[in-house]
């Protein structure tokens, strides 16, 4: 090539430069950010460090879209800058500016990032989106847990060094940029033409490059994922997911939840699941109480996890003398989906939970079957109700009191995401106490916050110090406080006639190479009462949060009419014993030693559980019906929900043995 034709390129180029050297950039940063988290979750990745070079060029792909969609404004900078203005003091120093804050934000995104993969083993996700909603919370949480003025600092400082030395290359072509409007133009049309095209052929299936979540999530871009995450927050299940015919979904769906203590009251072509529920138990007319423990992941669980650190002797303690489930899971990694699932027993649909999308009014739950059963009922939090939309749903599904962090005003302890678990277990003794002179039992539903981070609790509850800020200490005081509200509530006059219900909301963190990563999904629940369970038992039937509330009303000898999806764990069998989660935009069904995952775009995965405790992927999945039965599971719920039929039945009329 001569050099005229060198000198051709060359200027064709020169429109582009800036935007080059910025591009440029960001694919540095990002990649530097990927090749970090692999080496951080080599053990994760595992027999397929193979596919990470790979991973590494997919990445590449990922951020120069973003790269592109970031350094668009740049492009349009240029187009309606004259060249005139181009030598002024004050142009040079904004240019300077916008390309520090470009440079400053790649880095610390990179560093958020890494921070944000040690807690979910993910790209940024449904949980950044959420709780970007509520950023007092979230960014004080934050600023509290880690060392952001120390990040902001080292970042700001390094992102100056590199603004400041490639300042003349960078003014150059500014000066350089070319000054007819209609290469100006066509620049900014050639920029968003490539932004467009490569927005059409792109999507997260090039990421999955592997049967390893954790290296298929390093595979993204943490921007793209967000944004990602955020259009697709209220998924459509009937256009993203695996389908079948509605009536055929919704039939088999009703041999799948039929048991003998149950009768439908429709026949087969109605499509509806509502069904008439017995007991083969007495009937106690207990108060009930049921604590959502935050993060009270089994793995911390003595009797649970004996080769573990073993953090809790006092629930250990009631669990000798209650009713313990030993293989159970979380529907979710949120609070929100433990929620749903324990006072709805409903499946975790796609995207958000229905606890926090519109027309979460009046659905049938648990609390709507005990206000007809005339009881009465309170809901208690330790931060701010409006957090997660919990007031509203609780206020619209059935709870008649509710006591959220505004309620107390002089709180022994409390962190940024409310009081911590002994005030709010005080506070709902003092309620129990006045709901107990009523002639009616009481049906409650708590929500601690003090295990998580910051990880910090009231001095002198533990031997721990709570400003070492570790996870294990906010778990070993969730613990003391379950044990002294335990201790407590023996004095009241009510504590001989309730039953005390703990669960945790979900796991510690996500962990795991699994599209589900099930061990972080494993959570206790343990019923406890001396007088209706005078010896401590142990069921260990596979089941989830989505039975809480059928197996406590069947417990309890409570006959009642239900739309549930979930079934007593006292009356399943291991052939009929499933398990239904969701992670990110998949969702699951596990049954047995066989567990289906559907994903967005009709994607669908087959796993076999070994003896080691790892999945396995089954290849030849072709006509297996639990992809049929996790479909009828999915699409019926959400077409319910989406048709407003999850309304709650009349329970007046209903005989009790």
């Amino acid at each position: 090539m001569n050099k005229n034709g060198i000198h051709k390129i060359v200027t064709l180029a020169e429109p582009c430069s800036i935007n080059l050297w910025l591009i440029a950039f960001f694919l540095i940063s990002s990649s530097i950010t990927r090749v970090v988290l692999v080496f951080l979750n080599l053990g994760e990745i595992g027999h397929t460090f193979y596919l990470i070079p790979i991973s590494l060029i997919v990445g590449v792909v990922f951020d120069l879209f973003i790269a592109l969609c970031l350094t668009l404004p740049c492009s349009f900078a240029l187009l309606f800058l004259p060249a005139r203005w181009r030598s002024f003091v004050v142009i040079r120093w904004l240019t300077g500016f916008a390309i520090y804050i470009f440079v400053f934000g790649s880095l610390y995104l990179g560093v958020a990032e890494i921070i944000f993969f040690d807690e979910f083993s993910s790209r940024f996700n449904y949980v950044a989106v959420d709780y970007l909603i509520y950023p007092h919370e979230v960014f004080i949480n934050i600023w509290d847990t880690y060392p952001v003025l120390t990040i902001i600092i080292v970042s700001g400082l390094l992102a100056l060094l590199i603004t400041w030395f490639s300042r003349k290359v960078l003014y150059h072509h500014l000066q350089s940029f070319p000054s007819r409007f209609h290469f100006r133009l066509l620049t900014a049309f050639s920029h968003t033409l490539l932004i467009v095209i490569t927005l059409l052929l792109l999507n997260t299936g090039y990421a999955r490059i592997s049967n390893n979540r954790v290296l298929n999530e390093i595979s993204l871009n943490g921007v793209y994922s967000f944004a990602y995450a955020g259009l697709t927050n209220q998924l459509d299940y009937n256009q993203y997911y695996k389908t079948m015919n509605t009536t055929t979904a919704s039939q088999r769906l009703r041999q799948l939840i039929d048991d003998e203590n149950s009768v439908f009251l429709h026949n087969d072509t109605s499509g509806m699941i509502d069904r008439y529920v017995t007991s083969n138990r007495d009937h106690n007319r207990y108060n009930i109480v049921i604590v959502l423990e935050e993060s009270f992941s089994s793995e911390f669980i003595g009797t649970l996890n004996p080769n573990g650190p073993c953090l809790t002797p006092r629930f250990d303690s009631l669990a000798e003398h209650g009713m313990l489930f030993t293989n159970i899971y979380a529907t979710g990694n949120r609070t929100v989906r433990g929620l749903e699932a324990t006072l709805l027993s409903f499946p975790p649909i796609p995207g958000r939970s229905i606890v926090k999308r519109p027309g979460s009014e009046n659905v049938f739950s648990l609390p709507s079957i005990l206000n007809s059963l005339d009881y009465n009922t309170a809901f208690f939090y330790g931060g701010l109700s409006y957090f997660d939309n919990f007031k509203h749903f609780a206020e619209t599904n059935g709870f008649e009191q509710i006591v959220d962090q505004m309620q107390f005003k002089n709180p022994l302890f409390s962190t940024i995401w409310g009081v911590s678990d002994e005030d709010l277990f005080g506070r709902a003794l003092v309620v129990f106490d006045s709901l107990a002179t009523e002639d009616k039992p009481f049906f409650a539903t708590l929500i601690t916050v003090s295990n998580h981070s910051p990880y910090t609790y009231p001095k002198g509850r533990i031997e721990f110090d709570p400003d070492e800020q570790r996870r294990e200490n906010a778990v070993r005081y969730a613990d003391y406080a379950i044990g002294k509200f335990i201790k407590d509530a023996q004095s009241h006059s009510f504590f001989d006639n309730t039953l005390f219900v703990f669960l945790a909301d979900h796991g510690a963190r996500v962990y795991g190479a699994e599209e589900i990563p099930m061990r972080s999904y494993e959570i206790p629940i343990l019923f406890y009462n001396p007088h209706l369970i005078p010896e401590g038992e142990r069921i260990d039937i596979l089941g989830s949060q989505l039975d809480v509330a059928p197996t406590l009303l069947d417990f309890l000898g409570i006959n009642y009419n239900s739309m549930f999806f979930g079934r007593s764990l006292l009356a399943t069998t291991e052939s009929t014993a499933r398990v239904l989660m969701s992670h990110n935009r998949d969702v699951s069904l596990l049954r047995n030693d066989t567990l289906v995952v559907l994903g967005i775009l009709g994607g669908e995965e087959l796993w076999h559980y070994d003896s080691s405790g790892d999945f396995q992927p089954i290849v030849d999945s072709v006509n297996t019906p639990l992809f049929e039965d996790a479909v009828a599971y999915y699409m019926t719920a959400y077409n319910m929900f989406i048709n407003h039929q999850l309304h709650p039945l009349d329970q007046q009329h209903i005989a009790q043995r």
